[in-house]
């Protein structure tokens, strides 16, 4: 199969970004004043089927906007179109659509867009009824005009594999999404389950190869759909393009499913998010309520919403008790998006101001707990009494789930060196203050525990630290998690059971310096089950590339499930140990750490600063940097 990429360099092909927009534009400059004036007046209610289909300003594609297999519709205008299988059509929303389009169209919006070449479907004429539409991003009424950073959802709508139901199943929820602040792209696709899953295939591939050119973000990208659109979703979001006959492209951070009787559970899906009513015919809401059990019982995120009373393909649910699904299904898969920022090229260093209370200033919470003395903590024979530090950022409420990262302190320290205590904080409390309210970090849970066991000096002791740090996830699992995110509003919901914590483990960092990157690596060779984000800083965990490359896979992940943000000095007696490792993992395991400035580009970065030693200005500007990164998405824009 042709690389998509090679789409945009094939001289003649309606494949370029560019081609059929641009020759519809053209036709439209060729139209006569009256003739423009005339076209542009606003469908209605009555306005002939027939008469959209063939408006100049859709070119030959304004067939697809309905039905193209004969029998599947009924009614002569818009207001009197339905669709075969499905219920609740809007009359007004079909019109509000059809009138969105053609306006988008006339003023020279590209709307419409081939995913194969001239000569794929010249071997394959059923290609040639296949491609995308284009609902761009608006914010208060006006597109968006860089699309970086603004999220991407795919939409491909169901018809039983047999048509494609776009006016109902895909149109609509494009629409509303576009409306708040999503680029949305719908699949026009050829009839029948393999085909339907190449071409969503292919429409991934497409997006990926001319993102720049299109000017939006696949990454942390959705897959949504209804019925037959909502199984090939799944399919392809579960398996994988390369199962459709492209390369392997990222999977989706979620699948948002309506309607579909699909009952397979893989163990491999993304987070998935379901809808389904009570009297559907075709998928029965038990079926979808057990398969989004079983998902979520082996350790991924789902949602699931039963709607009493409703048929199959009830669509936006407007004007029903399933009116407004798809603002709740959207804010789940945001919450799933890789959404951290952009790693500047060097670090970038604290203000001088920041070392000064804030205005705004979060909390220290002292937080007491047990757990059982590390050497015999496998045989619970000596239980202890414990302390952390919790920092709630300014205006924390148990109203919203935050972002939680826990620091590890480094040798010769405890739990109040980070940040210090609610009555002596330390300077970096008043650092991590300010960026947060110049909106330079995002306001986040910081957790400061202690591996130190049975002595407050135990850290003071190097071969000890290095024993505790190696024993310390023990603890971090089974007893701090649950006691911290139990108590404050993290994405586990409360819910500190392993697949609990497995399932919102995108929302979990760990990280320190010195001694606490030592703790960091055994954190990444223990509980990747449990964290995405990794901060090592001035300290090596003794570790080849290779063997770092099977620790990943003994936990089942691989490259797209994590991120090492680390830091050394140029003067730091720990800087050859560490920048060795990361070396050493970039190079003999290329295909599982990669090195990039953002997730999108890879999923490990060292930064190294010029001067610096292993002192406490290190420490602190270095997880400033850090912090500023994870799950800072909005960054990438200013």
């Amino acid at each position: 199969m042709k690389a998509v990429n090679k789409m945009a360099a094939e001289s003649g092909t309606k494949s370029s970004v560019s081609d059929k927009g641009n020759e519809d534009t053209t036709n439209l400059e060729e139209m006569t004043a009256e003739q423009t004036k005339t076209d542009r007046e606003a469908y209605t209610l009555n306005t002939p089927i027939e008469d959209v289909i063939e408006d100049p300003v859709f070119g030959d594609y304004g067939k697809l906007l309905f039905p193209t297999e004969q029998g599947y519709y009924s009614g002569s205008t818009l207001g009197e179109l339905r669709l075969v299988w499905y219920h609740n059509m809007v009359p007004e929303r079909t019109v509000e659509i059809a009138n969105y389009l053609r306006d988008e169209a006339a003023s020279g919006e590209q709307i419409f867009y081939d995913i194969y070449t001239e000569e794929e479907k010249r071997e394959d004429p059923a290609k040639e009824d296949t491609g995308l539409f284009f609902f761009r991003a608006k914010k208060d009424g006006k597109e968006i005009a860089d699309g970086q950073n603004v999220p991407t959802a795919i939409v491909s709508p169901g018809g039983g594999f047999a048509y494609v139901g776009s006016m109902q199943d895909s149109f609509p929820a494009a629409l509303a999404l576009s409306k708040d602040g999503i680029n949305v792209f719908t699949v026009v696709y050829r009839p029948g389950a393999q085909t339907a899953c190449e071409d969503l295939s292919r429409a991934i591939a497409f997006l990926y190869s001319h993102a720049d050119e299109l000017g939006i973000d696949m990454d942390g990208y959705s897959l949504w759909g209804g019925s037959a659109g909502a199984r090939m979703s799944d399919w392809v979001g579960t398996y994988g393009t390369g199962e459709f006959g492209e390369k392997d492209y990222p999977k989706p951070a979620a699948v948002i499913t309506a309607y579909t009787g699909l009952s397979e559970v893989t163990g491999e899906e993304p987070p998935t998010y379901a809808v389904v009513g009570t009297s559907d015919p075709i998928a029965n809401y038990r079926t979808m309520q057990q398969r989004i059990h079983q998902i979520k019982a082996g350790g991924t995120d789902t949602e699931i919403e039963v709607f009493k009373g409703l048929s199959h393909g009830f669509g936006t649910g407007e004007g029903t008790v399933a009116e407004g699904w798809i603002t709740r299904a959207e804010q789940f898969w945001l919450s799933h998006r890789n959404l951290s920022g952009r790693i500047p090229d060097a670090l970038v260093s604290v203000p001088e101001s920041y070392y000064a209370p804030a205005k705004q200033q979060g909390r220290l919470v002292r937080l007491d707990y047990d757990t059982w003395e590390s050497f015999s903590y496998a045989e619970h024979t000596k239980k202890i009494r414990k302390t952390a530090w919790v920092y709630l950022p300014y205006g924390y409420t148990d109203q919203k789930q935050y972002n939680i990262f826990y620091l590890s302190h480094g040798g010769w320290s405890d739990e109040t060196t980070v940040m210090g205590t609610d009555q002596n904080p330390s300077p970096f409390k008043n650092i991590v203050d300010h960026a947060i309210e110049d909106e330079k970090m995002q306001p986040m849970i910081l957790v400061m525990p202690t591996y130190n066991n049975t002595s407050k000096k135990d850290s003071w002791d190097y071969s000890l630290a290095l024993q505790l740090t190696d024993q310390f996830h023990q603890e971090l699992i089974n007893d701090l998690i649950p006691a911290v995110e139990r108590k404050y509003s993290t994405y586990a919901h409360g819910d500190t059971s392993a697949q609990g914590l497995k399932a919102s483990r995108d929302h979990r960092g760990f990280g320190g310096f010195s001694m606490g990157s030592v703790n960091t690596w055994h954190t990444f060779q223990y509980c990747l089950d449990d964290f995405r984000y990794f901060m090592p800083m001035s300290g090596s965990g003794g570790f080849d590339g290779q063997t770092m490359e099977k620790l990943v896979k003994r936990q089942g992940y691989g490259p797209n499930d994590f991120f090492i943000f680390s830091a050394s000095g140029t003067n730091d007696f720990a800087q050859s140990g560490i920048k060795a490792q990361i070396q050493s993992m970039v190079d003999t395991a290329p295909d599982m750490f990669k090195p990039g400035k953002t997730e999108s580009e890879g999923n490990v970065s060292y930064m190294e600063q010029q001067g610096f030693s292993h002192n406490e200005e290190a420490s602190e500007e270095y997880t400033y940097n850090g912090l500023c990164f994870f799950w800072n998405r909005d960054s990438l824009t200013r």
